[in-house]
């Protein structure tokens, strides 16, 4: 009885290893983890309501008054994250109005998706707006100059 649990284990335990210490994308997967752990579940328990072992939203999130200052500060909270959440952050550009992320530049195309959705999750992302190029290879963004925003430009 103990040999085939024992088995079971170290196999589960040798898949959890794989999955985290990935070379590609282990890196993110243990800054999802981590961020999971500090914070807990996304949205915290604010409005869940637990309904036949399932955890649901009750309400949709409640919309922040506009402050520039929050903005900022959600601007800084993005950008410190983005070296977590991608292998090429100085390739992207941030920009915060009223909850509403803009994000242009460059990024891997294996990890757009989940760029988005993580940000979607952040607190205070009221929405997402997606001006990036997606590429395949790491090259073809180290390679190509940074973005310049249309107000830098015309200064």
């Amino acid at each position: 009885m103990n040999r085939p649990l024992g088995t079971l284990g170290a196999v589960a335990a040798g898949a959890l290893a794989m999955y985290y210490l990935d070379p590609e994308l282990g890196a993110r997967r243990r800054a999802l983890l981590a961020d999971l752990v500090r914070t807990g579940l996304p949205g915290g328990d604010r409005g869940l309501v637990r309904s036949r072992g399932r955890l649901r939203a009750n309400h949709p999130r409640p919309a922040l008054a506009i402050d520039p200052q929050d903005d900022a500060e959600l601007r800084d909270r993005v950008q410190s994250r983005l070296g977590r959440m991608v292998s090429h952050p100085r390739a992207i550009h941030v920009s915060v109005e009223a909850g509403v992320v803009r994000l242009s530049g460059r990024v891997l195309a294996k990890e757009h998706d989940g760029l988005l959705e993580q940000l979607r999750q952040m607190p205070g992302v009221q929405r997402v707006v997606d001006g990036m190029s997606a590429h395949d290879k790491p090259q073809e963004i180290a390679l190509r100059p940074e973005p310049v925003s249309l107000a830098a430009a015309t200064r």
